[in-house]
C-alpha cells in the first residue's frame, strides 16, 4: 500500500469519525403541547373537552366525582435530558358521598419540532371514589394508557409506570380540586441523524479515497 493510499484512508478514518461525533453530540429541540379527551363515560358521565384542560364528571345518588386533565407544553433539548417530562397532569374534585365511573382519555401529543405531527394515547379511567359519613375519602382511580410508547417522525415518547397513572384523593368533599395533581410521566428520546455537513465531510472522503485507489491502479497497470 503506497503512502498516498495510506494517507488517504486515514484522512478517511478521521472524517468518518468527526462525522459520528457530530451526530452523536448534537443536541435536538423537541417542543410539543398536549391534550385531552374525554369519551365513553359511563354512570351518568358528562365530558367536557377543552384547551389545555378538559373534565369528566360521574354522577350517581350518592353524589359526583370531576376528573380534570391539564395538557403540558414542553420545549426540552434532547440530550441531555433530566428526569421524566410531564405529558400532563389529573386533578380530582368530590361532592356528597362520592361516585363511580370509567371511560377513555385520548392523550394527543402535538409536536412542533424537530418535525409537525401529531399522534396518540389511549388512556382507560377507572375510578371510585367514596366519602363515608362526611369523613375521610377513600377509593382509588387509575388511568392505564396504551401504547407505552409512540413515534413521531423522529422522536419516541415512552410512558413511564408502562403507562398507568393513579389519581388522588382531593382531601375533602366540598367539590373543590384537588391541590396537585398526578402527573403522566414520560421520556423523550431523538434517534441520532447524522448532520448534513457530516454527511458532506463523509462524502468528500469518499471520493478522496476513491481517486487515490483509482491513480494507484492506473500505476500498477
Amino acid at each position: 500500500m503506497s503512502n498516498l493510499f495510506k494517507m488517504s484512508f486515514m484522512a478517511l478514518l478521521i472524517t468518518g469519525v468527526m462525522a459520528l461525533t457530530a451526530s452523536a453530540t448534537k443536541a435536538d429541540t423537541v417542543t410539543f403541547t398536549t391534550t385531552g379527551a374525554f369519551t365513553g363515560l359511563s354512570i351518568g358521565g358528562v365530558a367536557v373537552n377543552g384547551d389545555p384542560a378538559s373534565t369528566a364528571t360521574f354522577t350517581d345518588a350518592d353524589g359526583s366525582i370531576t376528573i380534570k386533565f391539564t395538557g403540558s407544553n414542553q420545549s426540552i433539548t434532547v440530550p441531555p435530558q433530566n428526569g421524566g417530562v410531564s405529558l400532563g397532569s389529573f386533578t380530582t374534585a368530590l361532592t356528597g358521598a362520592g361516585a363511580s365511573g370509567s371511560g377513555i382519555l385520548t392523550l394527543t401529543i402535538h409536536q412542533t419540532s424537530p418535525s409537525v405531527a401529531s399522534d396518540s394515547f389511549s388512556g382507560t379511567l377507572n375510578a371510585s371514589f367514596i366519602f363515608s359519613g362526611g369523613g375521610p375519602a377513600g377509593g382509588a382511580g387509575t388511568v392505564v394508557f396504551t401504547p407505552a410508547s409512540i413515534t413521531i417522525g423522529a422522536v419516541t415518547y415512552s410512558l413511564s409506570n408502562s403507562g398507568s397513572v393513579t389519581l388522588s384523593v382531593p382531601p375533602n368533599n366540598d367539590g373543590t380540586f384537588s391541590a396537585t395533581g398526578n402527573s403522566v410521566e414520560g421520556t423523550v428520546q431523538v434517534s441520532s441523524v447524522p448532520e448534513p455537513t457530516s454527511m458532506l465531510l463523509l462524502g468528500s472522503g469518499l471520493i478522496g479515497l476513491a481517486g487515490a485507489a483509482r491513480r494507484k491502479f492506473s500505476r500498477n497497470t
